[in-house]
């Protein structure tokens, strides 16, 4: 498949590979309107858009979608090709922390940063560009605003126009100037209802009618413009080197790296951008310096700046209240006060009059999270404080019933005293008939007396309704004997426990082995203790050879649920009951065993999709670190339409397929306009076009009942990097110092779809099995899918 791209006119800016066809296309016939055909063959022939070159014919595919990045590209390549100017690196390095932080594919980035500057596009326009990495497509409203802006600094902009659309109700007002230039210039108009249907998404033949009508419009017009006084200043303004401003913050954000992003809002109504550097830039607020997070929209501030990087930002007015944030474990809550427990002490803090009160991150009350607690139900609270040490916000999160864990510090008939991950110590009182549970040994209540001061016992405390400890739970033990299992060779094994290494003898035919409850022959542990992490409890004799072993899968807690956060050193996991966990993983990721919807998979393909659905994962540890996780899409509802029949339709997602059962009344809508499912298996087995579906189910998910259709935009990333290896299924490149595996999309054209320095992919396989191909330099770009639809090939 080759992708829709926007070209400059002088063609200076080489956006894809393809060829620029002219009137020839094969499914011209397709257009929504018959009008349509006349501006696509004419947008081809200016050079302003691209087709698809599939099995040698040529097509337009006037009914796809086309995403927020592509629209940009066209604006920009309109507009530089008017201006004479470019993005240049100078502005492309200002904006890419903030492209970066939405997730702006890189091949936009010149477009984007060069909207962003001439203030087309706004900060906060880019949370609509992706979803996670994902383009999203954009809708007849949102690029009208974008072309209206770009012409409207030309011509200038009725600010008090209004629309006589039908629909004009469902236009945002700020919309309303931009969306009027655009019909009185003809470029822009409503349907033959007079409907101008702001939320539909724009497909390929109206971006040909946009970008055509625009072009002509300025070629008409001389390049030395100077725009009516109507025109709003939305173009960020140009700063001195250094000063200070007063206004309101319009858009904080803290970047990935650290920094502060902040656009600011002038009390004379310009824009300013300006960046905070981690560690340079200072905030405040009543004489005392806060974290960059404090900052927060509408806030009124002053800030001093030098070269475009704030040196200290002072907030005047906190419109969300700036916070200490302190978590604890609930006590009990009133209409006024609520008391907590930090570590064996109690604390009450009064409560605002404008407190709100979330349960398991619902908007609640005092009074329903006291009703909570009545039910013998236990939670975990967050409390922001505002300057007046009250509370503004509690955000509860239910605990399992009476559980408290940490390791025990001290311990007598009456009482046990145990040290939190937090490093507080709580004491519990204990019950008559306190009963201890240790999966690994027959531990009593007096053997854990008599030890817990030569061994730490990581324990989880039961308790009941009255704060009593009914039952202790050992998760784990470490001391010389005691610990993770880290070596063994056929005489020979060492354990870890508290960072210290034990090494013992064993003999074969003297010892035990019991695994999780089952007895075990001590060749099974020597051929997978290397792959599976186990804790251990050794008994040795008085020459200290080992001559018992029981073990078990080591599990550092709740080790299922759904993920929330992934970086490089930690995944976070929430479980059925709204409680998170977070683990730590190994510190080279790539040695991480991930399993993806049923499919191998690797940690970096997981850390890119979990943010798009809720995945949940199921983790294994080692040596206290996540070493498996066996992840599956839950909600798996949106994708490519791979397979359609009365029955079943098969949803891509991912690299994965979904099939669901139809409902026998399913409802159907193609661009949010009802259809029929006869029509939909025919324009999918047509084969000219591709469809994105989302999916709606019955109630226990068995059959879907809707489905939701869209012309699919093929347009995926671009990667570059140094050629490793290639076959005629899948190529292998370095990027960035990590080798990546692509394969090829099911239309890829071995001969057609390879340029560069070699003819064919054929010709590159040949080179690469005489040694010569490995000097080459790859960029391959993507479908959706991250299948490869065109490679390019240089010499290095």
């Amino acid at each position: 498949m080759k992708r829709f791209l926007a070209l400059t006119l002088a063609g200076t800016l080489l956006l894809s590979n393809t060829t620029v066809f002219a009137a020839t296309f094969a499914d011209i016939s397709k257009v929504p309107w018959p009008g349509a055909a006349t501006f696509i063959n004419q947008a081809a022939d200016l050079g302003l858009m691209n087709g698809y070159s599939e099995n040698g014919r040529k097509y337009c595919k006037p009914r796809n979608n086309v995403t927020y990045n592509e629209a940009t590209q066209l604006v920009y390549s309109i507009l530089k090709t008017y201006y004479k100017d470019d993005a240049n690196e100078s502005i492309i390095s200002k904006w890419k922390p903030i492209m970066v932080a939405y997730h702006i594919p890189t091949w936009a980035y010149s477009a984007v940063s060069y909207s962003l500057e001439k203030g087309i596009l706004i900060t906060t326009d880019l949370s609509r560009f992706m979803k996670g990495n994902v383009q999203q497509n954009a809708n007849r409203e949102d690029i009208g605003v974008m072309f209206g802006k770009a012409l409207g600094k030309i011509y200038g902009v009725d600010m008090n126009a209004k629309l006589t659309y039908k629909d004009a109700a469902t236009i945002g007002k700020t919309s309303v100037p931009y969306l009027d230039l655009l019909f009185d210039k003809k470029i822009m108009v409503g349907d033959d209802y007079n409907k101008f249907n702001p939320k539909k998404n724009i497909n390929r033949a109206e971006m040909a009618v946009l970008s055509v009508k625009s072009y002509k419009l300025l070629t008409s017009t001389p390049t030395t413009p100077t725009p009516p006084s109507t025109t709003p200043n939305t173009t960020p303004s140009t700063l001195p080197s250094s000063g200070n401003i007063t206004g309101t913050v319009s858009v904080a954000m803290v970047l990935e790296n650290g920094d502060l992003f902040c656009s600011i809002r002038t009390n004379d109504g310009k824009g300013i951008n300006l960046f905070g550097k981690k560690g340079t830039a200072k905030v405040y607020y009543d004489g005392e310096q806060l974290g960059f997070s404090d900052v927060g929209t509408n806030d009124a501030v002053t800030v001093s700046y030098a070269n475009g990087d704030i040196q200290t930002l002072t907030i005047t007015k906190s419109v969300g209240g700036v916070t200490n944030k302190l978590t604890y474990d609930l006590v009990s809550i009133s209409s006024s006060r609520v008391t907590v427990k930090d570590g064996s002490k109690e604390k009450t803090y009064s409560l605002d009059d404008s407190v709100d009160v979330y349960i398991n991150e619902n908007l609640s009350s005092p009074s329903k999270l006291d009703s909570a607690l009545s039910d013998k139900k236990y939670f975990s609270v967050t409390l922001h404080l505002n300057k007046d040490d009250k509370v503004t916000k509690i955000y509860a999160t239910e605990t399992k019933k009476g559980e408290k864990f940490g390791i025990i510090k001290d311990l007598d008939d009456k009482e046990i005293t145990i040290k939190a991950s937090n490093g507080k110590s709580y004491d519990y009182k204990l019950s008559s008939d306190v009963r201890v549970y240790d999966s690994l040994t027959d531990l009593s209540f007096r053997d854990l007396k008599r030890h817990y001061d030569d061994t730490d016992y990581y324990v989880t405390l039961t308790t009941d309704s009255k704060g009593i400890v009914t039952k202790i739970t050992i998760d784990h033990a470490e001391d010389d004997t005691h610990g993770i299992l880290t070596h063994m060779t056929s005489r020979r094994l060492t354990i870890k426990a508290n960072n210290k290494e034990y090494t013992y003898n064993y003999y074969d035919r003297d010892i035990d082995v019991e695994i999780d409850g089952k007895t075990k022959d001590i060749s099974y542990l020597k051929d997978h203790y290397e792959d599976t992490s186990y804790r251990v409890v050794l008994t040795v004799n008085r020459d200290d050879e080992v001559t018992k072993i029981v073990a078990t899968e080591e599990s550092l807690g709740v080790n299922k649920g759904i993920i929330k956060y992934m970086s490089n050193s930690t995944i976070e996991i929430k479980d059925s009951k709204g409680n998170t966990y977070s683990y730590s993983v190994l510190d080279d990721t790539d040695d991480i065993a991930v399993t993806l919807n049923g499919k191998s998979s690797d940690y970096e393909k997981l850390k890119e999709v979990y943010k798009k659905y809720d995945h949940e994962a199921t983790l294994s540890f080692k040596n206290k670190e996540v070493s498996k996780i066996v992840a599956t899409n839950e909600e798996a509802d949106k994708g490519e339409l791979r397979a359609l029949s009365y029955d079943e339709i098969t949803i891509y997602i991912d690299g994965s397929k979904f099939t669901y059962d139809l409902d026998e009344d399913v409802e159907v809508e193609l661009e949010d306009d009802d259809y029929t499912l006869k029509k939909l298996i025919n324009a999918f087995n047509d084969g000219y076009d591709n469809f994105t579906v989302k999916l709606s189910f019955n109630i226990d998910r068995s059959k879907v009942t809707r489905i939701s259709a869209d012309y699919a935009s093929e347009y995926g990333d671009t990667v570059k990097g140094r050629l490793v290896e290639v076959s005629h299924s899948k190529v292998r490149i370095k990027v960035d110092g990590r080798t990546k595996t692509y394969e090829f999309a099911s239309r890829f054209d071995k001969r057609d779809d390879v340029i560069g320095d070699v003819k064919d992919l054929y010709d590159l396989i040949d080179r690469f099995d005489d040694g010569d191909g490995r000097d080459y330099d790859i960029k391959l770009e993507l479908n959706t899918d991250d299948e490869i639809i065109k490679l390019t090939a240089e010499r290095a």
